[in-house]
């Protein structure tokens, strides 16, 4: 994602209405869950039009985050309970479960739902050790990021 490396983005905290966005752009690359109270704060800087409610209930914003949620949880477990997921998602189950079966589908969650149980099961072809090592990766390039910001202060 060539935004999250534009050197630039650590200039819109600065900005008031912009104060939110850098940190969401951050949390999205890094696949880190992104919070109620940093949804509703980046929404604020949005116009009314981009605040708009779709058919499932939810804002454009809303159902990105929660795609989004669903695949950083996706990296964090396993498996969950939907219970759980809705949750962690700020949703209800049926929602939650509806979410992740349309991106089942799509392709864009690897995946399978056990109704009977609430469970549902994250399928994933890379290795523990494999993710082990991309979240090393993951660290030691933010820690890059910290220290050259440290640096050129």
């Amino acid at each position: 994602m060539q935004i999250y490396k534009d050197e630039r983005l650590s200039q819109l905290d600065s900005l008031t209405e912009f104060a939110t966005h850098s940190k969401i752009l951050e949390k999205n690359y890094m696949h880190q869950l992104l919070r109620k109270e940093e949804l509703i704060k980046f929404e604020e800087s949005l116009a009314p039009h981009q605040r708009a409610i779709m058919g499932d209930g939810l804002t454009i914003v809303e159902r990105g985050v929660v795609e989004h949620n669903m695949i950083a949880v996706s990296q964090l477990y396993r498996s969950i309970y939907v219970k759980e997921l809705a949750n962690i998602l700020g949703v209800d189950e049926r929602k939650a479960e509806k979410i992740a079966a349309s991106m089942i589908m799509e392709g864009s969650l690897h995946g399978s739902i056990d109704q009977m149980d609430g469970l549902l099961e994250f399928h994933t072809d890379e290795s523990p050790q494999s993710y082990w090592d991309g979240s090393i990766t993951n660290f030691c390039i933010e820690l890059n990021r910290v220290a050259d910001t440290i640096k050129a202060e």
